[in-house]
C-alpha cells in the first residue's frame, strides 16, 4: 500500500533530539486520527522521506513507539496501529489518562471525589507516616469511550500540600492528572513509582462501581510514587478490568550476579 510522502511534515528540532521529534511527529499523527487503531505505517523508507532523517533515527523512534505499546510490527508484513487493549506498560509511569488516549479512545472520569481522611495502616505504611495521619483521598471511576475502566483511590499526606482547598484535587481528578497538579501547584515532581499488581475479587462496593459481577476477577495495581529525594508523596490503589487493558513489562535477563553466578533460567 502506498502512502502520501506529504503526510507527516518533517522534523524540526533545537530543544530535541531527532529521534524524539520523529517519535513525537508519528505520535501526533497516530493521536489525532491520520492513522487509526489497525492501520499500516509508511514503510521506513517513505518515513525517511516525509520527516526528513535517516533511517537510523526512523528505526530508534520507531522502537520507542513500540516500547510504549503504541505500535507493533510485524514481521514481513511492516508496523501498525496497536488496537484492541489499553495498554499499561509498567515499564513507564504514564498516568491513566495518557494510556487511555494512547490507544485511541476517549478518556473520561464518571465519579471524582476528595476529602482528608485519616491515614489506614496500609496507606501509612507506603507513605511513611504514622497511622492516622491526615491524607488527602482521591475517589475516581475512569472511563474509556465512556466505559468504566478503573476504580481508583489515590492518598496524599496533608503536610504536602500545606493549607490548599481539597476542592482543586477534586476537580483536577475530574478533567486533570494528579502528576501535573502536584507539580505545577506544590513543586512535587515524581521521579519514579514502584508497583504491585495483584488478581483480586470484585467487593461488591468495587464491582458496582465497574458494572461488574461481584466476585469478578480484577486486577490491583497499588503504586507508591516518590520524588528524586525518594520521599513517598502519593500512593494508589486501582481496580483494572482485565479485559480492558494490556499489562506488560520488560524482563531483562539472565545475566550474571553477585559474585560471578548467573542466573539459571527453566
Amino acid at each position: 500500500m502506498k502512502h502520501n510522502v506529504k503526510t507527516l511534515k518533517p522534523v524540526r528540532t533545537s530543544t530535541h533530539t531527532l529521534t524524539e521529534a520523529a517519535e513525537h511527529e508519528i505520535r501526533t499523527a497516530i493521536e489525532q486520527g491520520l492513522y487509526r487503531p489497525g492501520a499500516q505505517l509508511p514503510a521506513e523508507s517513505e518515513l525517511v522521506l516525509m520527516l526528513g532523517v535517516s533511517r537510523t533515527v526512523v528505526r530508534d523512534a520507531l522502537r520507542l513507539l513500540e516500547d510504549e505499546g503504541l505500535i507493533t510490527r510485524r514481521h514481513g508484513k511492516g508496523t501498525f496501529v496497536r488496537s484492541g487493549s489499553i495498554l499499561q506498560n509498567l515499564n513507564f509511569n504514564f498516568g491513566t489518562t495518557e494510556m487511555i488516549r494512547s490507544a485511541n479512545m476517549l478518556p473520561g472520569t464518571a465519579r471524582a471525589a476528595a476529602q482528608i481522611a485519616p491515614a489506614t495502616q496500609d496507606v501509612a505504611t507506603a507513605l511513611n507516616v504514622a497511622i492516622d495521619t491526615p491524607v488527602i483521598t482521591i475517589e475516581r471511576i475512569r472511563t474509556a469511550d465512556q466505559k468504566p475502566v478503573v476504580y481508583s483511590w489515590d492518598y496524599i499526606p496533608q503536610t504536602l500540600i500545606g493549607d490548599a482547598d481539597v476542592d482543586a484535587f477534586k476537580k483536577n481528578s475530574e478533567d486533570g492528572s494528579l502528576y501535573h497538579l502536584l507539580k505545577a501547584s506544590f513543586g512535587l515532581v515524581i521521579e519514579y513509582g514502584v508497583a504491585r499488581v495483584l488478581p483480586v475479587s470484585a467487593s461488591s462496593h468495587v464491582a458496582q462501581q465497574l458494572h461488574v459481577a461481584e466476585g469478578s476477577v480484577l486486577l490491583c495495581l497499588l503504586q507508591t510514587d516518590y520524588t528524586a529525594g525518594d520521599e513517598p508523596v502519593l500512593y494508589s490503589c486501582e481496580y483494572h478490568l482485565p479485559d480492558a487493558f494490556d499489562f506488560i513489562i520488560m524482563r531483562k535477563g539472565p545475566r550474571k550476579m553477585g559474585g560471578g553466578s548467573s542466573v539459571s533460567v527453566e
